[in-house]
């Protein structure tokens, strides 16, 4: 008897675990659409993500230009820096060079020297005559 009673007990626990296992037709069509619409928000999604990754590599590509424009406009701000020190010490040296030969070629007043002689006493009496 216990032996029988306790197949009796499997066997409705099994029939109820099994009846309660499962789905009806509506609730499986349920999910299956709730899948559907999971799987549609995942594609926007990945496609949403694809354009923002597409604007990324642009927006990229454009920085990496403008970058290469900067590096070109900083070697020719260079060149041009180079250049100038370079005028600037020739310049200096024409002007020297300028100011050696005005002083060759223009007249020059000659300073003239005033030498004082010494003044004897006798020399400093008035004449009254």
């Amino acid at each position: 008897m216990n032996l029988t009673a306790g197949r009796m007990a499997i066997a409705g626990l099994a029939i109820a675990v099994t009846l309660g296992g499962c789905a009806t037709r509506e609730s499986v069509q349920n999910a299956q659409n709730a899948a559907d619409a999971a799987d549609r928000h995942a594609g926007i999604a990945q496609s949403r993500a694809d354009e923002a990754y597409g604007v990324g590599n642009n927006a990229l590509g454009v920085g990496n230009q403008a970058l290469g424009v900067g590096n070109n406009a900083l070697a020719s701000a260079q060149q041009a820096n180079f250049k100038i020190d370079a005028t600037t010490n020739d310049v200096a040296t024409l002007k020297r060079k300028v100011a050696y030969l005005e002083s060759k070629v223009l007249p020059h007043h000659r300073k003239r020297h005033h030498y004082h002689r010494k003044v004897t006493p006798q020399q400093q009496k008035p004449n009254n005559s």
